[in-house]
């Protein structure tokens, strides 16, 4: 696989953008990350760059001030399908012991919406969820980088 792809970080919590960034960077060399600490701006910013050559992993905490994840979601299935199409949002939550990650990915669009992880954030949980989603194999990025070494 010779795709590359980025990432878009929105979480309101500072220092969740800060690690989750740096699990990313421990996994590949080189990543294009971009943080949002507001849900508007990334959505600013997605609608602004428009359709992209390559795919971008959106990873999405749900539970923010302003514009929290789920009208996060509402307003990007809003935008046109070629500009859905560049994206995968990850939803990134806390999940409690009342709500199953699957109960909770039933609210969303199966089209919008890859998956769900629930916090912490570890590199274990990212390079599983690249595999399952068939962006990674075991030594291997998109974008044909080797993993960082552990």
């Amino acid at each position: 696989m010779d795709k590359e792809f980025s990432f878009i970080i929105i979480d309101d919590s500072e220092l969740d953008c800060f690690v989750i960034q740096k699990v990313i960077e421990r996994a590949f060399k080189n990543p294009d990350i971009i943080c949002f600490q507001n849900a508007n701006n990334a959505l600013d910013t997605i609608k602004v760059q428009g359709v992209k050559p390559n795919p971008t992993i959106i990873l999405l905490d749900i539970q923010m001030p302003l514009m929290n994840g789920f009208q996060f979601i509402e307003a990007f299935e809003k935008l046109s399908p070629q500009i859905q199409d560049c994206y995968t949002v990850i939803i990134l939550s806390i999940l409690s012991s009342t709500r199953a990650p699957a109960d909770i990915h039933t609210e969303f669009n199966k089209r919008i919406v890859g998956s769900i992880i629930e916090k912490p954030f570890t590199i274990e949980k990212l390079l599983s969820l690249l595999k399952t989603m068939g962006l990674a194999d075991e030594k291997t990025a998109l974008s044909g980088k080797k993993f960082l070494p552990e």
